[in-house]
């Protein structure tokens, strides 16, 4: 059996998807004991030819054409073909850096983990080290194998799947898949760790991140925070799903959304990303509302029952900065 196996999903980035197998091949780890797997969502430029040719004299890279049908069913065809006993997540226009999966793998075995947990960097295109939002989060679990309810608890975790490395069995055992939805890190993460019996925090860089500007950010939509509230919603049955064998997992779940959505809600409207009261009115008719929360306060208490005065403290507040 395979160790690991990285799953690249690609869509129309020949110019990035050589980097980026290149560095998945730099690793310490023979090609024997671990596999790419570049799936082509339906490309329309050169990412395609790009891949192919990165691919030859590599036998442990492997390269699948689809049609397309978006980030989440490609990862997950991608996970359904596996053979590595851990799996990973890269994105095509991001990067590994060399020689870090022995060390992964090594990780992994000597704890009995079913993720790990690793640090991310951000890069801008001329290859200079850039802040993330994400720098710090997830250290503040410590360094000690946890169960990944005990990151839920904290709510300090990274919603990115390519944060972590995957046990396959655990994966498999609990019909782990990506929900074909936009936001799916969100919806996927939160699941993962609450079916991950080990987990550990590894402070090395493992990760580079592209922050390009033509990425989903750099061309950021306004519908975005609407799909994200679809997203809570499915967290939201999976909560339910679960609530009567384990009300307390049902429970930092609920948590989780309430945190994720009164914050999304916040930079909205500081951010200037959208219509934050349109969001309010979508969670509502998606059944999520009233949102549960750790402790109550007055911002608490009007985004549950005064989401126009909600928004309006938000306005006010940026304003005042």
């Amino acid at each position: 059996m395979k160790k690991v196996s990285i799953i690249i999903p690609l869509y129309n980035l020949e110019k990035l998807i050589g980097k980026c197998i290149a560095s998945a091949l730099a690793q310490d780890l023979s090609p024997e004991e671990y596999e790419i797997l570049v799936i082509d969502d339906g490309s329309t430029d050169g990412s395609l030819a790009t891949a192919e040719k990165a691919a030859q004299g590599h036998p442990n890279v492997h390269v699948y054409t689809k049609p397309n049908e978006g980030l989440s069913r490609t990862r997950n065809y991608g996970t359904d073909r596996a053979a590595g006993r851990y799996v990973m997540y890269l994105d095509a226009d991001d990067y590994l850096e060399p020689n870090v999966l022995g060390h992964l793998v090594e990780t992994m075995e000597c704890g009995g983990l079913d993720m790990l947990c690793f640090e991310i960097a951000g890069i801008d295109e001329n290859g200079n080290d850039v802040p993330l939002w994400s720098d710090g989060i997830s250290a503040g679990n410590g360094s000690d194998v946890q169960r990944g309810v005990d990151f839920l608890q904290r709510d300090r975790f990274l919603p990115m799947v390519y944060a972590y490395l995957y046990s396959r069995e655990m994966l498999d055992a609990n019909s782990l898949r990506m929900t074909p939805i936009w936001h799916e890190d969100e919806e996927f993460t939160p699941r993962a760790l609450y079916y991950a019996r080990r987990i550990q925090y590894l402070p090395v860089r493992v990760y580079n991140y592209l922050q390009r500007s033509d990425s989903f950010m750099g061309n950021y939509k306004p519908q975005s925070r609407l799909d994200l509230v679809r997203a809570m919603k499915s967290l939201t049955c999976f909560a339910s799903r679960i609530g009567t064998e384990d009300p307390s997992g049902a429970r930092l779940m609920r948590l989780h959304v309430g945190k994720t959505m009164s914050l999304a809600c916040k930079q909205t409207v500081v951010r200037q990303l959208g219509n934050a009261r349109e969001m309010l009115r979508e969670a509502r008719r998606q059944g999520i509302m009233p949102l549960e929360f750790r402790r109550r306060d007055f911002r608490h208490f009007l985004i549950n029952r005064l989401p126009g005065l909600y928004v309006l403290y938000y306005k006010l507040h940026k304003k005042r900065k």
